[in-house]
């Protein structure tokens, strides 16, 4: 029995010592090498007091020796916990009241947060990345107390744009599960060299026993990557597969028709009908998946880019995302903004929208330290959890998912309830039009558009096709700071405010 997700990369170290585990710019390093140095890592951590159980918070760029330090941690049975490299002063310390970690990994630019948070300077044990201090061949290496499945390994946060961020608890046994079930839905081939901007999926790579490619980008700044330079990592190092956000193969498309990828893989953000077609015309003979998830349940469901401009219904049906994986089940529920006692109660028929849960073996049962995030989104039900996405949509007669967009989005205008996903949609068919939304502010009706066009025109054309509004507003809209995707709803409606 495996018992976490180190186990299996040492298992393919012994199986092709000589393979490329990750590339990353000019540097490149083996299976064999990458468990070598893992140990070594391992060795100097419990040298520093570090053991299995301690929370350490990771800030080290995304690099081979990212990979290092993480497998390490594992290995040892601490908690590798991340904070996204966006967050402010505020968002680092309510992580880390959240999450109290006793070491701190970090680059040697990033000690400057010693400075910004007190949070930070509070940890005990500091380490500065690459170290001169590391030695020995670490083969010797003896964890004592092994990570269990139980074992918590990754602690994540969501973005938090409701009030505090969540601490998502990964566990070894969920680390595992994901895995498996991604393989058997990603089906990656043995040699697949894979690049990729999700740093989590590089771990998947790794337990695959595939060739991880990190692209030379910012993962900071996601919408500010250099084409060229990515598509150079795809030419030079023999790329096969992708995965990645909407944006970043979107910005990748714009410096034109892109050859040699077999298959892409996105997620993180909808992929409606134009950017989908944007998609499949330049990443020329290239079958392009589009993975329906969440932080706490991926993959829920996904479809093909063909798929999806096939599909013959009306912009007002929602975002189709396919079927939902055979691994998990499905419910469509009320949309409630307050906690569920009666699940049952709340279930909805076939074809009625609103909130989706979903349960299954890779879908994350608790959170940590969270105490208010885990009493809303979790739901106990005949020895089940189910985990509320937020996400609105509906099932249809034939077991299709539809997506409808956010449940704390909609609004309620002429006695109807109001999604803004198909609104999105229809306003992406207007010739200009980059990206747009529909909001309710002080009881108006808002239609916000990123466009070049003018605002006669729009609304002209607004007019025409029947759209109903109180005011239309052409801005700049700002997305999501992790992927640079989603539009950020609650930033915009402070602009607007």
């Amino acid at each position: 029995m495996t018992n976490n997700i180190v186990e299996i990369l040492f298992e393919n170290a012994q199986k092709y010592p000589e393979k490329l585990a990750i590339i990353h710019k000019k540097e490149k390093i083996t299976y064999g090498k990458l468990v070598k140095d893992v140990k070594i890592y391992a060795q100097y951590f419990l040298s520093k007091g570090i053991k299995k159980g301690d929370n350490v918070l990771i800030f080290v760029p995304m690099t081979i020796e990212l990979y290092k330090i993480l497998s390490a941690i594992f290995y040892i049975g601490a908690t590798a916990v991340f904070v996204d490299a966006w967050a402010d002063k505020n968002r680092l310390d309510q992580a880390l009241t959240i999450v109290p970690c006793k070491a701190f990994i970090a680059c040697p630019k990033a000690f400057v947060l010693k400075l910004m948070s007190k949070r930070v300077r509070e940890v005990g044990i500091n380490l500065a990345f690459p170290s001169p201090f590391l030695k020995g061949e670490g083969a010797g290496v003896r964890v004592t107390e092994p990570a269990t499945p139980d074992t918590t390994a990754l602690i994540t946060f969501t973005t938090g744009s409701t009030g505090l961020p969540k601490a998502a608890k990964r566990t070894h046994e969920y680390l595992l599960e994901q895995h498996y079930i991604l393989k058997k839905h990603l089906k990656p081939q043995e040699n697949d060299v894979d690049l990729t901007s999700l740093p989590v999926f590089v771990l998947h790579n790794l337990a695959c026993g595939t060739t991880s490619v990190i692209p030379d980008f910012n993962p900071q700044k996601p919408a500010d990557i250099n084409p060229k330079k990515i598509i150079n990592d795809i030419k030079n190092n023999g790329v096969t597969t992708s995965i990645g956000s909407p944006r970043f193969y979107e910005k990748l498309a714009e410096f034109g028709e892109i050859k040699g990828l077999n298959r892409i893989f996105t997620g993180g953000a909808p992929v409606f009908p134009k950017s989908a077609k944007f998609l499949q015309e330049k990443f020329v003979g290239c079958d392009v998946e589009i993975v329906y998830g969440s932080t706490e349940a991926e993959p829920i469901a996904s479809i093909s880019t063909s798929e999806l401009l096939e599909f013959k219904g009306d912009v007002k049906d929602g975002l189709y995302v396919g079927k939902p994986i055979d691994d998990i089940n499905i419910k469509i529920i009320q949309p409630s903004d307050d906690i569920i006692d009666n699940f049952e109660s709340m279930w909805l028929k076939t074809g009625e929208t609103g909130e989706i849960c979903v349960e299954g073996k890779h879908v994350l049962k608790e959170y940590y330290n969270s105490e208010r995030a885990q009493k809303f989104t979790k739901i106990h039900y005949k020895n089940q959890i189910w985990h509320r996405t937020g996400d609105a949509g509906y099932l249809d007669k034939d077991g299709n998912l539809f997506l409808m967009g956010r449940v704390k989005n909609r609004f309620k205008h002429n006695n109807k309830e109001i999604y803004v996903f198909p609104i999105e949609n229809a306003l992406l068919e207007i010739e200009g039009v980059e990206i747009g939304t529909v909001l309710k502010i002080n009881n108006k009706i808002i239609i916000v558009a990123e466009t070049k066009i003018s605002q006669q025109k729009l609304e002209q054309e607004l007019k025409n096709r029947n759209f109903e509004f109180d005011k239309l507003v052409i801005t700049k809209i700002p997305r999501d700071p992790r992927h640079n995707s989603k539009i950020d709803y609650d930033k915009l409606k402070k602009i607007l405010s």
